[in-house]
């Protein structure tokens, strides 16, 4: 199949134009080499396979953001790890709390309250969105990288084949433009 045959910077690019078989074939390409890597953070197997699942379908739904990733492989590494340190931790602090102790001190909330709080989260996520929209969209994709990503500025450098120096200039104009709107919206809501 000629998939095979194209670098994986091609097949990102069809991944953005929403190809299944080239997701398919970076998945066949990467997924046990992912693995294998995944171990190194935790030996946890059904763990680890889960998080490079994700991983994958995280790039699935990435849209628009994929063209500006110039390095698939690293990209690929470097979320997994990101992803897999998060769950260590996360997985450990259950640990030290003891089974079940994690939720002793959570209170079930109402129905009510959990609509209430899906609206809130829904109205958030729209004016986050509208802000996100204002930025460029060089700054923006550095930015959703570092926060909702959680990728450290060499990553981003590495993965987008550009100086760290300029992932924080684009992160430091992002921040300038979010900072702007947000105290411009909070003086119109004040008035």
């Amino acid at each position: 199949m000629y998939l095979q045959q194209l670098s994986d910077l091609e097949l990102f690019r069809l991944i953005e134009e929403r190809d299944k078989a080239a997701l398919e074939t970076i998945f066949h390409r990467y997924y046990e080499s992912l693995c294998r890597f995944g171990f190194t953070y935790t030996k946890e197997l059904d763990i680890v396979e889960e998080t490079v699942s994700d991983v994958f379908f995280q790039l699935w739904n990435s849209g628009k953001r994929i063209q500006e990733i110039r390095n698939p492989k690293p990209y690929l590494y470097v979320v997994v790890k990101n992803k897999l340190l998060a769950s260590v931790s996360t997985a450990s602090m259950e640990r030290r709390l003891g089974p079940g102790e994690e939720n002793r001190h959570i209170s079930s909330p109402s129905i009510e309250q959990q609509i209430i709080d899906q609206e809130e989260k829904e109205i958030f996520g729209r004016k986050i969105e509208k802000i996100l929209c204002q930025i460029p969209e060089k700054s923006r994709q550095v930015f959703e990288m570092s926060r909702l990503d959680g990728l450290k500025y060499k990553e981003i450098s590495e993965i987008l084949g550009i100086s760290i120096k300029t992932v924080e200039n684009h992160m430091a104009y992002a921040l300038k433009i979010i900072r702007n709107l947000v105290i411009k919206r909070s003086n119109v809501n004040h008035t």
